[in-house]
């Protein structure tokens, strides 16, 4: 069975660490109105939040100095030099909306000379995400 027939086929997680962990669940539950899949709050150095962005998560955990709460694997600096890409249906609506609401952009809405329409926010940890839709 090749891997585009599987049945077993995963999620893809985008996850990072935050000082700003409530500011960043009221962005993306808020503000911009993903659903929150699942999340927790078990003590002040372990929260943690799954946002579904279409077939993605999104994964923010609060930051903490308790080594206890580390793994030795991860890098828990702020994220730099990433964005995320997603894509919508109603991109135009979607720009208003945001607007109106006073969301920071990092770009205004345009089009691509690729053939997306597109503009992008700057979410509480200056990450930025990039909204798309094909217009080809």
């Amino acid at each position: 069975m090749s891997a585009e027939t599987s049945p077993k086929e995963g999620v893809f997680r985008f996850t990072y660490h935050t000082d700003r962990f409530d500011d960043t669940l009221a962005f993306y539950r808020d503000d911009v109105g993903f659903p929150v899949a699942f999340s927790w709050d078990r003590s002040e150095d372990d929260k943690g939040a799954l946002i579904k962005a279409g077939p993605a998560i999104i994964e923010f955990l609060k930051s903490s100095d308790d080594a206890s709460h580390q793994n030795e694997g991860l890098d828990y600096r702020a994220p730099q030099g990433v964005y995320m890409c997603i894509q919508v249906f109603d991109i135009d609506d979607r720009f208003e909306r945001y607007k109106a609401n006073g969301l920071r952009f990092k770009q205004e809405i345009t089009d691509q000379p690729w053939g997306h329409r597109t503009f992008s926010l700057l979410e509480p940890n200056d990450l930025v995400i990039f909204f798309y839709e094909e217009r080809f």
